[in-house]
């Protein structure tokens, strides 16, 4: 019961009206109403939603005795995001005489959580006996979190729900439900004759009968009927219908699952017609259905796994769970899956292998997705698994051929790298005879063209051994065979000795060559590889120069950073494609679209750069512009990180 004082308001309108009065004035059909719907709240408010009364029931709903306080708005408890609405409609049944609706909104429970309140409001302001807005409202919470579920569920397989309240005309359709009818969620019926317009004729009678029959005994009913669909035609329908109870174990509305049995009722009749045809039909079902409880444990699969595996269904139906037959290295990917599935509400995807009741094991790759009860928690899951050992068998393939193409990737880099002598010898033996001749150290060769042609041979050996130590260079850092000898380095001396051995060709392109290294910086004590470093500097100027047009200029400049040495050249030439950034650096690869220029090089100088940079522990950057030039930065420790030598894999 209320407490009598506690019902007294205390503020506002709230003054104008006494409880005492409808004790004094023997309201008998009102306290009628209060017994009657005892097990819900009742609420009287004024016309600007203040609490006038409340009834005991706010007790077992909510956990408080009086939510909100007498006297207090009644929207002070509302949840924020459903305060507006509520507020527009208790004015708009303010003004409206005899004004009647169903509302949905929160309350605050005792215990911090929201409750979904369902609430029937009428317009009893002008009856002398109320004065008031009567408000009768239901904890429907439970039900939310069904229709949440449903809505879920609904996603997953072709079915629907509907919740007919009691004393309306009508039940309320999901979306599912209308759409496996094919129908506008707009054109399901609501009036009392909506069986008329959706039920098959035959099917009216036996269908309501069902429903009668749940109000009487409390249970739950099954019943498969036509229903009408978009198209005219009539759809085989299986209802699941069971009682909804309110808080005095009174049924206040009808629940129901629908889910269209068309095909299986087809099915059946094709069964009783052609049990060859119906065999066929199974046999070409390939996708096996299954559910399963959060544990693994198999509730249900669907006869075509018989011929994915082989095993009868009632022999795998035995097994607790399918662990016995989980390849075990597969087995904590599926159990990590599964896992996963009690907090996630994503769909996950699985791959693993089953054995074979032959004995072999078939790879299956499982979609599932986890069904969570009132309370959140994964009750079920459910899951769709199908056969994919020719992908695999496909994807293990190509796995192999590259593992191959990889292998003599690694054979072709070491074997050049154990050719560099055999290489070498040759070619400079070329060019050391070319460079006697050229000299004419034995007197003259007697015509100018000799001359010429010694020259030439001197010039393109020597192009050639730049080529071919680039390539076996390359290699030899492929094959982890390039070893670094590190030693103290004079950097002034290093750079400048690589700008003098480039100052000519900078002279003949009509080129400015700089250098700028602060007498700070040439002091540091740098740990490097001599040749490397030379070989660095070499690579980065030469392709300075060569893209630099007649008239530009380029800078070699010596930075101290963060306890490692910058050095990097600048140019003012074409620039790169930011697009081709990314891929220089890798072997044979060129940004110049140029061919006269693109023809100058194999493309290993910037590869060889980022190398043996990498190998000193260093870093390799390229920062450019077309039209206005580049910049390649590499910065090496002053301390050597480890010893660069690489064992050949």
């Amino acid at each position: 019961m209320v407490d009598r004082n506690n019902a007294k308001p205390t503020t506002g309108a709230a003054r104008d009206w006494r409880y005492d009065r409808v004790s004094a004035t023997g309201g008998s059909n009102f306290f009628r109403a209060l017994i009657e719907n005892v097990g819900d709240i009742v609420a009287l408010l004024d016309r600007n939603g203040t609490v006038l009364y409340q009834s005991a029931a706010v007790m077992e709903v909510l956990g408080h005795e009086i939510v909100p306080p007498v006297g207090h708005s009644v929207l002070d408890s509302v949840h924020p995001e459903d305060r507006e609405r509520m507020r527009e409609r208790i004015a708009i049944c303010a003004r409206t005489p005899d004004w009647m609706s169903m509302e949905t909104f929160r309350l605050r429970h005792r215990d911090g959580s929201w409750r979904w309140m369902e609430a029937r409001a009428k317009n009893m302001l002008d009856d002398p006996e109320v004065g008031a807005i009567l408000c009768i409202s239901r904890d429907v919470t439970q039900t939310r979190r069904l229709e949440q579920q449903l809505r879920e569920a609904e996603q997953l397989a072709r079915f629907g729900h509907w919740r007919w309240a009691k004393n309306e005309p009508a039940p309320r359709w999901s979306d599912g439900a209308a759409k496996i009818l094919d129908r506008p969620a707009q054109s399901m019926p609501t009036d009392g004759d909506w069986h008329r317009d959706l039920i098959h004729p035959e099917d009216q009678e036996a269908l309501l009968s069902k429903l009668l029959e749940v109000f009487d005994t409390k249970e739950s009913i099954i019943a498969v009927s036509r229903y009408r669909s978009g198209d005219g035609g009539y759809r085989h329908i299986k209802t699941y219908a069971y009682a909804e109870f309110d808080a005095s174990e009174e049924i206040g509305a009808l629940f129901g699952l629908v889910e269209d049995v068309t095909e299986q009722v087809h099915a059946e009749e094709a069964l009783r017609h052609s049990e060859a045809r119906y065999r066929l039909l199974a046999e070409q079902a390939s996708d096996i259905v299954h559910h399963a409880t959060p544990a693994g444990e198999i509730i249900f699969i669907s006869p075509s796994v018989e011929g994915t595996l082989g095993y009868p269904l009632d022999e795998l139906l035995q097994m607790s769970n399918l662990d016995e037959i989980l390849h075990p290295e597969d087995r904590e990917r599926v159990v990590m899956t599964y896992r996963e599935l009690a907090t996630s509400r994503e769909t996950l995807r699985v791959e693993f292998r089953l054995r074979h009741k032959a004995g072999n094991y078939v790879w299956l790759e499982s979609t599932l997705r986890g069904v969570r009860g009132p309370d959140g928690s994964v009750s079920e899951i459910v899951g769709i698994t199908r056969d994919v050992s020719e992908r695999k068998r496909n994807e293990i393939e190509l796995m192999e051929a590259r593992e191959r193409a990889e292998t003599a990737s690694h054979t072709k880099s070491r074997f050049l790298a154990n050719m560099s002598h055999e290489l070498r010898t040759p070619l400079n033996a070329i060019i050391g005879f070319s460079e006697m001749l050229k000299l004419q150290m034995f007197g003259e060769l007697g015509h100018s063209r000799y001359r010429e042609y010694a020259q030439l041979i001197n010039e393109s050996g020597a192009l050639l051994l730049d080529l071919i130590n680039d390539i076996l260079d390359m290699s030899k850092i492929e094959a982890g065979k390039y070893e670094l000898h590190h030693e103290p380095i004079d950097i002034r001396e290093v750079v400048q000795g690589a700008a003098r051995l480039v100052q000519g060709r900078a002279e003949d392109g009509g080129l400015l060559l700089d250098v700028d290294i602060p007498a700070d910086v040439a002091a540091l004590p740098l740990q490097a590889d001599a040749r490397a470093l030379k070989q660095i500097l070499l690579n980065l100027l030469s392709n300075a120069i060569k893209f630099t047009p007649a008239g530009g200029r380029v800078i070699v400049a010596v930075r101290r950073r963060d306890g490692a040495v910058s050095m990097s050249v600048t140019d003012t030439g074409q620039g790169i494609p930011a697009e081709d950034i990314s891929r220089l650096g890798q072997p044979f690869e060129q940004a110049s679209s140029d061919a006269s220029l693109s023809k100058q090089g194999t493309g290993l100088g910037l590869a060889l750069v980022r190398s043996l940079a990498e190998l000193h522990g260093g870093t390799f950057r390229i920062e450019s512009e077309l039209g206005q030039g580049t910049t390649v930065e590499v910065a090496l420790p002053l301390v050597p990180r480890r010893h660069a030598t690489i064992a050949a894999q």
